[in-house]
């Protein structure tokens, strides 16, 4: 298989997706079979971190050879959903001979919307988080433990759940471009100073939010004022990180100028920003 292997690796970007095993294959959200598996969005794009979903869906996805094939990147792993004690440890004791591991992930953390959707980790308690961190962290302290939250969830939600996961991983399901512009930055710099954590901002290419199963990718215009204020709060260290999600659409035609125009941006973004 060929890959892109000529941009240079940026640290704070992060690919969101599917290692596949064989090629065409359809991956979990993406109802058309996929030419790019993980490690080629994360080459496309210059991407030094990825995060690892096989492993939400299940554990036996957890295994050196197929965590091997994103190469020297570092490495969030989804947890299992229904086993996230028992992944945990799995991504604990694997990191042991696999040091790019830096973390693991849960997906639509607390995630509750009304009577027609209740999310794997619904109900979840502090306490069951904090066995989950620690399971996590048994075997290597250093791992970080992130947690999926959308800006339509009430942030106040995870005070009791502060002590208990590393990373915020934050996304918006309905984008807009009046969020964008007049409510995002104020929303990052509520959710520092309530959580005092990392965030890690993600970046839809396919608008799930406002979408049947075929329809449609990211309005392109929606997309760059995304990205400018998203790059706006990197530069300025309110955000850590930047995930773009997922390989699955990566090489359908129908997603192709989202895809060029954000890998055109992200060398732009980092290519023009000097760090001293």
């Amino acid at each position: 298989m060929r890959r892109e292997t000529q941009m240079p690796k940026y640290k704070n970007l992060s690919v969101w997706g599917y290692v596949q095993t064989q090629v065409p294959e359809q991956v979990n959200y993406v109802p058309f079979d996929s030419y790019c598996s993980l490690e080629s969005a994360c080459s496309y794009l210059g991407a030094g971190q990825t995060v690892y979903m096989n492993s939400a869906h299940s554990i036996d996805t957890l295994t050196a050879p197929m965590l091997s094939r994103l190469g020297e990147r570092e490495i969030v792993c989804g947890l299992t959903h229904g086993q996230y004690l028992e992944s945990a440890e799995k991504v604990s004791l694997l990191s042991q001979n696999l040091p790019n591991i830096i973390g693991a992930i849960i997906d639509d953390f607390l995630d509750e919307r009304g009577d027609y959707y209740q999310g794997p980790s619904a109900g979840m308690t502090p306490d069951t988080l904090a066995k989950i961190q620690a399971a996590l962290k048994r075997h290597n302290p250093a791992l970080k433990l992130y947690v999926v939250r959308y800006t339509r969830q009430k942030p106040e939600t995870m005070i009791p759940y502060l002590p208990y996961f590393d990373v915020l991983n934050l996304w918006t399901w309905c984008s807009t471009k009046d969020f964008w512009i007049s409510q995002y930055r104020d929303m990052v710099g509520d959710l520092l100073a309530l959580y005092k954590k990392p965030i890690m901002q993600g970046v839809f290419l396919h608008h799930y939010g406002f979408s049947t199963n075929e329809s449609p990718a990211m309005d392109l215009e929606l997309l760059e004022i995304q990205c400018e204020r998203i790059s706006e709060e990197l530069r300025t260290g309110h955000v850590d990180t930047w995930c773009v999600l997922q390989n699955g659409w990566f090489a359908l035609p129908s997603h192709r100028k989202q895809v060029q125009f954000l890998r055109e941006y992200i060398k732009w973004h980092y290519m023009t920003t000097t760090v001293l």
